[in-house]
């Protein structure tokens, strides 16, 4: 397979995991048992709840595709940098690594140690995805193949950033008041930001890159 295909094949498989991670979250939330609420009640909640197991699928689903993309930039020949592919990397480990270990169920009185590290996992991931997204946009403003996607990437990561700082004030200071709705606003972000990266790699794959002096 040739480069360019396989770059496209590799965008293709992260835009169609994050397609089919939303669809079956949403499907979960519309199923979901009376007393659940979106509002205040995390996405982790939903997935150890009786009817969450398409959500803990989505989040697994959702790693793994996110696997392909820093595959498909290098297929690309897109120089991003060794950090930035890395912390996709820490973006898919830390999805899947949730999925696999789920929280406690809503009520426990003290997190056991499964549930802190799900936390902290989780937190990891949200964390990765919009710094390697900023760490990459300084590289990929030299590559003309981008530039009409760069304020999109930045606006998105930036958002992203700020989400963070949202989960974190609810989740502290805030004493978890419509904790659900905010993490569910950062997911969405970094979600519409993977798949912005998707296809902008599926449209640019081909395509020659910046000339090397």
């Amino acid at each position: 397979m040739s480069r360019p295909r396989a770059a496209r094949l590799f965008a293709l498989i992260t835009a169609v995991g994050a397609l089919l991670a939303t669809v079956l979250t949403v499907l979960a939330h519309l199923a979901a048992g009376p007393g659940m609420d979106a509002r205040s009640l995390t996405i982790s909640d939903y997935a150890v709840s009786e009817r969450g197991r398409p959500v803990a699928m989505a989040m697994f689903v959702l790693g793994a595709a996110s696997l392909a993309l820093p595959l498909g930039l290098r297929a690309a020949g897109v120089a991003v940098g060794r950090l930035p592919a890395l912390l996709l990397l820490g973006w898919s480990s830390g999805l899947m690594a949730a999925a696999i270990i789920p929280t406690d169920p809503q009520g426990t009185p003290h997190l056991s140690l499964q549930g802190y590290v799900h936390r902290y996992v989780s937190v990891t991931a949200f964390i990765c995805l919009p710094a390697a997204a900023l760490l990459a946009v300084r590289r990929l403003a030299a590559d003309p193949r981008w530039r009409g996607a760069l304020r999109a990437v930045r606006a998105l990561a930036v958002t992203s950033v700020l989400g963070l700082a949202g989960l974190y004030y609810v989740a502290y200071p805030g004493d978890r008041v419509m904790m659900g709705l905010v993490q569910r606003i950062l997911v969405a972000t970094e979600v519409l930001l993977l798949g912005l990266l998707a296809m902008r790699l599926y449209r640019i794959a081909g395509l020659p890159g910046p000339r090397r002096r």
